[in-house]
């Protein structure tokens, strides 16, 4: 019985041991809706480069005025954050994911053509090029897989020792 207890004991020892680097290392994820954009791109900007480093972000706000189509020539560049709430008059949140140039094209068509009569308005065509900089920032990773393998061979260990 005095063995079950040293081996029992020796392997709670090596298993915190194990585990609490393996926890201080696990990032602590940050939910999209919660990161602020970087810069706002306004009406203003309408043909302007912006430039960017990779992760960076900026919410697209070219007003009520206007039913805007959103497209992009190169979505692996940057693309819309998908599921986050913006304020009113804003078309998105928009991801920088990788080194290049993007162009952003919006076609805006007056709000009063959806009126009866609609109005004769002409639409409006918005474009910003994007320029992304900068390497993807590798997520460290924590190395759970080497623990859960320590984890089972001392397991294994602790087993045979106790069949003895």
């Amino acid at each position: 019985m005095k063995r079950y207890t040293i081996v029992g004991l020796a392997f709670a020892v090596l298993l915190f041991t194990l585990i609490h680097p393996v926890l201080a290392q696990i990032p602590v994820a940050t939910p999209a809706q919660t990161t602020p954009a970087a810069r706002t791109v306004t009406l203003d900007d309408d043909g302007k480069t912006i430039t960017l480093k990779v992760d960076e972000t900026f919410l697209l706000k070219l007003g009520e005025g206007y039913d805007w189509n959103i497209s992009i020539d190169d979505q692996s560049v940057i693309s819309r954050e998908v599921n986050v709430l913006v304020v009113r008059g804003a078309q998105g949140i928009y991801r920088a994911h990788i080194p290049g140039n993007a162009t952003l094209t919006a076609v805006g068509d007056p709000a009063c053509r959806k009126a009866v009569p609609p109005c004769a308005a002409p639409s409006r065509l918005f474009r910003l090029y994007v320029v992304v900089s900068g390497a993807p920032t590798a997520t460290p990773k924590a190395p759970a897989f080497e623990a859960l393998y320590a984890i089972g061979v001392l397991l294994a260990a602790f087993l045979l020792v106790r069949r003895r």
